[in-house]
């Protein structure tokens, strides 16, 4: 094994992964062989059989747009794979995907028999989960809810913190922690995220909201009326400023003493008046007064008594 085992056992394959100084280019001159493929003690890059390679259980993706992998093998007939893909070895002498999916696919489309193939040393579910779903979200074509829906299972199936996930795909905490909220918004709106009907930033206002039917009321508003993302933040904020302004208002409380003051008002009022009326005090010194009136004459009676 190579020296560089030391980094989690997984040497210069996380280099090629994740940006290490290595090029897949010099990776492939470096290390292409056509000696026994079966015996593979160090990382290295194999043209291999694209029917010998199974698909990765773990891919995040569910989608894979049809248009955009026809673009990718018609490129691929021209140019060739330019970047290897990662797989790994089985006990049978197949090999499984880690990443590159897209590549494969097209390359079969492409009618390309053999694929470059970067094999890593990786046996257990949890060090391939953990590669694979951090090489996927690193890339920038996985939807928000794809991505978060890879941050929670890094979390729930690696054993890994929030803090950890962060660090691993190059984010921080609070990115990560506000991009597996979107996984608590309803499904309508989690749906219209994957199409693309609604951006992240959309969801993130829509998050604003306590309660699922607010936010789906909201995530009709902006998909009927085409809000932008600005103008989406703009509403929320209002939302919040009206929530704030009716928390901070003092109602006044009416105390058994005030009860017995405001019915004795409410008693001379009506005397005066000879009609119904209410009191609703709002504070120690404001408030409502209400004087019934049935009738016309009703009205110009109390108009007159007023004025006296």
């Amino acid at each position: 094994m190579s020296k560089d085992k030391s980094k989690g056992g997984l040497g210069k394959g996380l280099d090629v992964l994740f940006g290490g100084s290595s090029s897949v280019e010099e990776s492939l001159h470096e290390n292409i062989t056509e000696l026994n493929p079966n015996v593979i003690n160090e990382e290295q890059i194999l043209f291999l059989p694209t029917g010998s390679i199974k698909t990765n259980p773990y891919q995040p993706r569910r989608d894979f747009n049809e248009s955009e992998l026809k673009d990718l093998a018609e490129s691929i007939k021209q140019k060739g794979v330019i970047q290897a893909i990662t797989v790994r070895k089985l006990d049978d002498g197949t090999y499984e995907l880690i990443s590159g999916e897209r590549r494969l696919r097209a390359s079969k489309l492409a009618g390309i028999e053999k694929i470059p193939s970067f094999i890593l040393d990786v046996t257990s579910k949890e060090e391939l989960l953990e590669i694979s779903l951090i090489e996927n979200i690193q890339r920038t074509d996985l939807n928000a809810i794809e991505v978060a829906e890879g941050y929670q299972r890094l979390i729930n199936e690696c054993s890994l913190t929030q803090e950890k996930v962060a660090e691993k795909v190059g984010k921080s905490r609070s990115a990560v922690t506000n991009t597996i909220r979107l996984l608590s918004l309803p499904e309508e709106i989690k749906q219209s995220i994957q199409k693309g009907d609604i951006s992240e930033g959309h969801a993130r206002s829509i998050l604003a909201f306590d309660n699922e039917v607010d936010q789906l009321l909201f995530w009709k508003k902006i998909t009927s009326e085409n809000l932008s993302v600005r103008k989406a933040e703009e509403f929320t904020r209002s939302k919040k400023q009206d929530k704030k302004v009716k928390k901070d208002k003092k109602i006044y409380e009416i105390t058994d003493q005030n009860k017995a003051a405001i019915k004795f008002l409410e008693e001379k009022f009506m005397e005066h008046f000879g009609t119904r009326v209410k009191l609703h005090p709002s504070s120690s010194t404001t408030g409502n007064i209400i004087i019934e009136y049935y009738t016309a004459e009703d009205l110009e009676r109390i108009i007159d008594l007023c004025k006296k």
